[in-house]
């Protein structure tokens, strides 16, 4: 690197190393001593295959290194990247209790959902999840990556396919591990809330032995246990009583009408004198009804978690070995365990559309909930329709308990000219879900026809209550396999510098086997919810990379990748990446490319969901144009297309000295050939459209409708970042200020196949996406203390899910959100740091929004866990 731009390179450096300085809670390294941001000795950074001596480079790349991570007070790889202001919207945590994914946690940049973006380890894929979320997304499991391991995090904020191929549309998050542990490293912490009376303690254990230089080898290991309490909807003020009827168009959400009555008829229910135990009688009034009179009604918030408790277990091991100066070899293994539990849901209602699988026509039948003539609960003599909830069976609870691993094993050499590298590369994600207290189909039918449970008083009949109880198991694995190679160097010298090469190959086999318990194949289980995947792909993929400088000041990357897989076909990645640096203080960047994702194995493989759902049924004989429960069945289609992709990106970067910066990146993406389900309520309501999709029963009322993927539509979404730091003294302090933000400009595409586009951005028509996500920092350093505080701030959105019509009183917008936290450590005492930090300092609610039902917020935004106080500390022997 030139003297010249010297200055620029440090600054630059500084500001890209700390983008989570500005959100979160670390006080940056002097840029003269820091390790990994400003080393002038070549490395491979996210978005290049060859090695460089400036991170300040073509591509967009933030890294959050080991000092911040330690200093973030976050305990997980999910925590942290989930502050990110580029992480803006469709990302789900544990708190997504209701997922096919539950336990899980993702990460979407810009946006654009969890399988966009591509979370590499140290530069290589990791098995994703073995349950889809939303039954259709594959997505890498953050929770099963130790953080404790990681010595730094790098974010390419613009798609990479022609780097890496699928997956990476919106960006790539690549974890680097540890490469050097020096001793013994013990660390702690203990944290609790301050209302809801959850809590959280971790201990991590960090050791190494060998020096690279003088022993020619190296050993780390990590460990890190976590566990964490269980926080429930009635353990919080704001989610209690379930009753938002105080806030514009609120409804009293959290509670449920099935407690137990007669439909003697479809518009005149008719319920026992008395509701039964665990009910209360409410006017219909309450919720919203027109009808007449009151319901037996139960409050579900005791039956509804905030955030499920977690067990967590995570290892690694990995090593170096330098056969020669040339030549090194290196493996590493992963292991994680977790178990994570939560309340599935309140005890089971039966009623109308009551249904169990079958096996031979691979649908749903109707199970009718039916009182026959002469059972002891039906006063009528006639077969009434009747609905009721097993409160005295309890709670459905959840448990999910996951397993991961990877084993990784190399070698690495350097020549004269060119460096070379091959590994291979093994990980598996193994999930096991476990849910009781569901209702067993058959017992259902025997007790109706032999009226041997009594509704009124479940207590005096224990056995017919226990042959009703139900547990089920559901296993989910995801396996990849890949070996890849390749070269890089500097072989020739054109116009102003040296011309880079990269050039390389890589084979992948990945398998999914997601199914569904015995007791729902058997048809045993009331209600279920199926998603059955079965799936096994080849990637065979080669891949080049050029960087020339025409003039001493331009740098150009020029990437291509060509992929092939064996169930769609092929795809072809390039890429145009262009550096300027005009002067001293001033860097320009533009990257150009095209990308793909390929359809993820539930959407092409032999893939079965069954969920359920309301339409309008515009031919419903009874009542033409009534809301309908529907169960809709979807399956993979292997005839599927990768959606595509074009991304620009525009950068400018100013740095007059090294503690001064201050950068901008515009950004513009468009996904082409979006993979998604038809439109059931189109489907419904154009049936000569969609011939054969459609199943009425014998009188014409709607039963199911058969889905498919297909390849629709276009989505369009723009917005830039920006980020600035100031850096200076006052007195014996240095003090910081770093700010990240994130605007939003747009977000398009259409809510159904052949629809017009519809604006997203500043709504929660797409999934919650604020037009401006920001975060700046105050960072106070003197002697042995350092302190800083974190302004965390979600813009307000437009509420376009929940219509007016339906919802009186609603309100046009849901809130800003403004949060703060706050981190002190000191270092007085010898090997030793101590720690305090206090999340939500304020403990601030987040804002409401009517859409999230009986949570009155916005899952992928916010949580209920309010303000959380840790202490901690950390010991080097």
């Amino acid at each position: 690197m030139s003297t010249r731009y010297s200055t620029l390179a440090l600054a630059l450096a500084a500001v890209l190393a700390t983008p989570v300085v500005l959100a979160d809670d670390a006080v940056a390294a002097d840029p003269a001593t820091a390790a990994p941001g400003v080393s002038l000795g070549a490395v491979q950074v996210t978005g290049t295959n060859l090695k460089r001596t400036d991170e300040a480079g073509v591509n967009p790349v933030l890294v959050i290194d080991r000092a911040q991570i330690e200093k973030s007070g976050k305990v997980s790889v999910s925590d942290l990247l989930r502050s990110l202001t580029v992480n803006s919207g469709n990302s789900f945590n544990e708190q997504y209790t209701g997922s096919f994914a539950a336990g899980s946690a993702g990460v979407s940049l810009r946006g654009l959902s969890q399988k966009n973006t591509l979370v590499l380890v140290n530069g290589q894929r990791v098995a994703s999840y073995g349950f889809a979320q939303e039954t259709q997304d594959n997505f890498v499991d953050l929770n099963a990556l130790p953080l404790g391991a990681i010595e730094r995090i790098e974010i390419l904020k613009d798609g990479a396919s022609a780097l890496y191929g699928s997956d990476a549309i919106a960006g790539v998050v690549n974890l680097i591990l540890r490469r050097r542990i020096e001793g013994i490293e013990v660390d702690g912490s203990f944290g609790a809330a301050t209302e809801g009376g959850i809590n959280q303690g971790k201990v991590g254990l960090r050791a190494g032995i060998g020096d690279p230089d003088s022993d020619g080898y190296s050993l780390r290991f990590s460990f890190d246990a976590l566990k964490r309490g269980q926080l429930n909807a009635d353990e919080r003020e704001l989610t209690r009583d379930g009753d938002y009827r105080d806030q514009p168009g609120g409804k009293l959400a959290g509670w449920s009408t099935q407690g137990g009555g007669y439909l003697s008829n479809p518009r005149a229910p008719v319920r026992f004198d008395t509701c039964p135990n665990g009910t209360v009688a409410r006017p219909y009034a309450d919720f919203g009804s027109p009808l007449p009179g009151e319901a037996c009604a139960f409050n579900t918030q005791a039956f509804r978690t905030l955030l499920p408790d977690a067990q967590r277990y995570q290892a690694s091991l990995a090593g170096d070995v330098w056969f020669n100066d040339n030549l090194q070899g290196y493996a590493e293994l992963l292991y994680s365990q977790s178990r994570n539990g939560a309340f599935f849901g309140p005890p089971l209602s039966v009623g109308a559309g009551l249904r169990a699988y079958d096996a031979a026509s691979g649908r749903l039948v109707d199970v009718p909930a039916v009182l026959p003539p002469g059972h002891p609960a039906n006063p009528y003599g006639v077969a009434t329709p009747f609905e009721y909830t097993f409160l005295d069976l309890g709670p459905r609870y959840k448990t999910n308990y996951s397993q991961f691993q990877r084993a990784l094993v190399g070698l690495r050499g350097k020549g004269e000219v060119w460096d070379w590298e091959v590994a291979a590369n093994y990980s598996q994600s193994e999930q096991r879900e476990y849910v009781r207290n569901f209702v067993n189909r058959y017992a259902f039918e025997q007790v109706l026809a032999d009226g041997s449970y009594d509704f009124s008083n479940p207590a005096s009949t224990p056995a017919p209550l226990d042959a009703l109880r139900l547990s089920t198991r559901r296993p989910g694995t995801y396996r990849l396999a890949s070996v890849n190679a390749k070269v890089s160097g500097f072989p020739w010298q054109l116009w102003a510098g040296d011309v880079g090469v990269a050039a390389g190959v890589e084979f992948r086999r990945e398998t999914q086997d997601a199914r569904t318990s015995p007791q729902v194949l058997s048809g045993t289980e009331l209600r279920p919810a199926i998603n059955l995947i079965d799936g096994t792909r080849d990637v065979s993929a080669a891949f080049v990379e050029l960087s020339l400088k025409p003039f001493e000041t331009v740098e150009v990357q020029l990437a291509g990748r060509g992929d092939n897989y064996s169930d769609f076909g092929s795809a072809f990645s390039p890429k145009l990446g262009v550096r300027w640096q005009p002067s001293e203080a001033w860097l320009l960047r533009l990257n150009a490319s095209r990308g793909f994702r390929a359809p993820s194995l539930p959407e092409i493989a032999q893939s079965t969901t069954i969920s359920y759902g309301g339409v309008i049924d515009p031919f419903d004989p009874v009542q033409p144009g009534a809301t309908r429960g529907v169960t809709v069945l979807r399956a993979g289609n292997p005839d599927l297309q990768p959606e595509r992709s074009s991304n620009i990106n525009l950068g400018a970067l100013w740095a007059p000295n090294a503690d001064t910066s201050l950068g901008i990146d515009v950004y513009r993406i468009e996904q082409q050939d979006l993979i998604g389900s038809d439109s059931v309520q189109k489907i419904v309501s154009n049936p000569q459209q969609y011939p054969g999709r459609v199943t009425r029963d014998a009188q014409g009322r709607l039963q199911l409708v058969e889905n498919r993927y297909t390849n629709q539509g276009t989505l369009t979404t723009t917005g830039f970042d920006i980020e600035g730091r100031k850096r200076w003294s006052v007195g014996n302090s240095k003090v910081t200020v770093d700010g990240t933000w994130t605007r939003l400009l747009s977000f398009k595409q259409p809510e159904a196949e052949g629809e017009p586009a519809q604006e997203g951005a500043g709504g929660n028509r797409f999934g919650a996406l604020p037009k401006w996500r920001g975060i700046t920092s105050l960072g106070v350093v003197r002697g042995d203390w350092n302190a800083q505080l974190s302004w965390r701030y979600v813009g307000g959105y437009e509420q376009q899910v929940v219509g007016a019509s339906s919802n009186p009183g609603l309100q046009a917008k849901v809130d800003d959100s403004h949060r703060f936290d706050l981190y002190v450590g000191y270092e007085g005492l010898r090997n030793t740091t101590l720690y305090a930090s206090v999340q939500n300092l304020a403990d601030s609610q987040p804002p409401f929004d009517p859409a999230g039902g009986a949570l009155p917020y916005d899952i992928s935004q916010y949580d209920a866990l309010g303000r959380f106080v840790t202490v901690g500390f950390k010991y080097k022997f």
